[in-house]
């Protein structure tokens, strides 16, 4: 990951708010514009590392927003500093099949200075998700 200056509390939050509007869009590219060219996304923490833009949209592509008709998410609180974000994060989602999910969750943003994400880690349980969108 190439090196960047760190962002403003403000900026952080405008780079979460960018991310969780193209989570709640099902939109893979509006997601993957959230971060910088060389971000990793981590999510859940322990599985594979995304590196750049497309590994994001592909794994949003690929998982949530193949399966999913409708999602919202409500911030709980977010609180940002040192070039960091951190919130929590109540999302309900309505699968394909008309499943309903319900999951909390904690992420964790590091954001450059020009407002992109440089590294995201999600702390929250994929397996449950998983099995309440199947039905």
């Amino acid at each position: 990951m190439a090196e960047h200056g760190l962002a403003s509390d403000d900026v952080a939050k405008g780079a979460l708010d960018a991310y969780l509007a193209g989570i709640s869009a099902l939109d893979p590219q509006m997601i993957a514009s959230a971060f910088d060219e060389s971000g990793e996304l981590e999510d859940p923490v322990g599985s594979n590392v995304r590196h750049g833009r497309v590994e994001v949209a592909q794994y949003f592509a690929d998982g949530l927003c193949a399966v999913a008709l409708h999602v919202e998410i409500e911030v709980v609180f977010a609180h940002a500093c040192g070039g960091s974000i951190a919130t929590h994060w109540h999302m309900r989602a309505v699968s394909n099949s008309g499943a309903m999910a319900k999951i909390d969750g904690i992420d964790v943003l590091k954001v450059s200075s020009d407002g992109l994400i440089l590294r995201a880690m999600g702390y929250w349980d994929q397996n449950a998700f998983r099995k309440s969108l199947s039905g």
